[in-house]
Formats: C-alpha cells, structure tokens, sequence
C-alpha cells in the first residue's frame, strides 16, 4: 500500500492514521494513536477497537470499507474516549484511515493526554491554535509596544528627546546610593544656555524649541561616554550625572562642552537661523561633600551655586563648587 509507508516516513502527517489488512486486522498505527491505545492494539480486530458513527452501519470488510470511501467518516474508540473525524481508502487488500481528533479546545486535547504537538499538521484545530496564537503574539507586541512608549513618554522629554527631571531624581538617588556602597566618586554638570530668553523673545517659540532641541543633541553628542545620561532640568537648563567621576573628569568635560557649543552655532530649521548658542556650566562633585550630610538635593544646589557663579563671572564658562570656598 503507498500510503502506509508514507505514514513511517512521515508521522508527524500521519499521527491518528491506521492500517487494516483484508481480514481486518490492524497491523500499523500512528504514534499518538499508539500511544492512546498501547503497543498491543497492532494485531488486534478493528471490530474490536472501534465503532462507526458517521455513516452508521458500516460493514467490517473491505467490501463495506469501499462503499464509504471520500466521504467523511466519524469512527469511536471503544477503549478510550476518543473519537476520530478522517477519510477511509481502500487500496487493494488494505484498508487506510486518515483522521484527526475530534476536539475543539486544546483542554479537550490535554484531557485526552495529547499535546498540539499530537496533532497532524493538516488538523484545522492546530491551524486555529496557531492563528491564535499569532493573534495572542501579535497583541503581547502592541501591548509590549506601547509599554515601552508610556515607559518612554514618562522617562523622557518630549521636546529634546532626552531623559527628564523625573529620570534624574531617580537615576541621582541611586547612583548616590552606589557612591556610599562602592565610595565610587560621582560629579554633577549643571548647565544653562546663555541668553535664551533673549533668543526665545526675538525670534519666537517654535524657533526656541528648535534651539533647545538642537541643544540637547549636541550635548548628547559631546558628553559621548555610555553611562553619563543628559536629563532637560527645566526650561533652558539641563543636567549631566557622571558616575565613576572625579572633580578633574568632570572639569574637563564641562570645557569640552563650553568649548563645543562656542566654536560652532546651532543649525536650525526656522527660516536658516544658525545661532551661536554659548552655555554655562556648574560642577558639584561627592569628593567635595562629607559622607554624613551627603544628599542628592545638597549635590544639586551645590551644582546650582556653582552655575550661578559661571553666569557671574561672564557666562560660557565653567565653575566647580570646590573652588567657591577657596
């Protein structure tokens, strides 16, 4: 018979299938139908294993087999409550069935024992499940997806695209709490753009967004080193945390900065505007802090006093609160 051998070939097409010779002797099964029935129902009676619902009154012979070919068959097992839907071939002296369960859920399925991996690949019920399945990935993606955007949306500020003053408070008070575990040194840039408001006034809103857009990705682009984050403070003023940083690292990367944004203007989209956009910048570092007073909110202000110093002495420079006090 040609369609027994491809069974052995290919069980996972052919998993409920089984074989009858003309004494009507079962003399191959599938492997999930095996392992239903046991190893003993090869050479057993089909009369004996099996009842025929759909059509009724089917004759055990090769001859009765032959009068219900192409036509859909339901067939009960006597030993196990199974049921089996699928198409009888008689080819010469045997007698193939080719079915699957008759089930409708994957719990009707794990009631009997058997797995989707049971089923055959040509099975409508493994295509619903696997649609659903898609469908279930599909909206875990959406879901996941849209997580990730409020995630970002709360995190992040909308206009500059950097990391806001929510993030910053969370991200201070841990790397503080590194600093006393580790006492890692860790410096605090504060910085302002100079004269915004004097730019924002003359050339309008939408050209001050730009500008502060434009100004939060070059500073991105200057501060360069992956664990050092750029946060949007408020308004014109921004905030750069540099853990594993001393005074001298953080000094030289604030004259990097002040030096960055005074050699090149800000290219703007508003009407070709290209203006020279300097910074101010104030540094608080823990060194300069003694252990039992230290507080994100005291790093801070004195990073903020120190930025009130750079804005005194001229702007478009840099001051460090240890210097302050000298």
């Amino acid at each position: 018979m040609i369609l027994a051998p491809s069974a052995q070939l290919f069980p996972e097409l052919f998993p409920f299938h089984w074989v009858a010779n003309a004494d009507m002797v079962i003399t191959q099964v599938g492997v999930a139908l095996q392992r239903l029935l046991g190893g003993e129902v090869v050479g057993s009676s089909l009369g004996q294993q099996l009842s025929w619902l759909r059509p009724g009154a089917v004759e055990f012979s090769l001859e009765g087999m032959g009068r219900i070919r192409s036509k859909l068959s339901v067939l009960q097992f006597q030993r196990v409550p199974l049921q089996l839907k699928g198409e009888v071939v008689v080819d010469r002296d045997h007698v193939f069935f080719l079915g699957s369960p008759v089930v409708h859920s994957l719990a009707e399925l794990g009631q009997l024992g058997l797995g989707l991996a049971d089923l055959p690949r040509h099975d409508g019920l493994l295509d619903s499940v696997l649609l659903h399945q898609i469908h279930e990935l599909t909206l875990h993606d959406k879901v996941s997806r849209r997580t990730s955007e409020l995630a970002q949306l709360a995190t992040h500020d909308e206009l500059t695209g950097v990391a806001n003053r929510r993030l910053f408070r969370r991200d201070i008070q841990a790397q503080l709490q590194l600093h006393r575990r580790l006492a890692a040194p860790l410096s605090l840039l504060m910085l302002d753009l100079d004269r915004f408001k004097r730019f924002n006034d003359a050339h309008g809103h939408l050209a001050g967004d730009s500008c502060l857009h434009a100004a939060a990705q070059r500073l991105v682009s200057l501060v360069g080193r992956g664990g050092d984050r750029v946060y949007r403070h408020g308004g014109e003023e921004f905030a750069v945390l540099l853990p594993h940083t001393d005074h001298k690292g953080a000094e030289a990367l604030a004259a990097r900065i002040v030096e960055g944004f005074a050699s090149a203007p800000l290219p703007l989209s508003e009407q070709g505007l290209m203006p020279l956009i300097t910074l101010s910048v104030g540094i608080a570092c823990t060194e300069s802090v003694a252990d039992g007073e230290l507080t994100y909110t005291l790093l801070i202000s004195r990073a903020d006093q120190a930025l009130y110093r750079a804005k005194d002495a001229g702007r478009n420079c840099f001051v460090t609160y240890s210097s302050i006090r000298r």
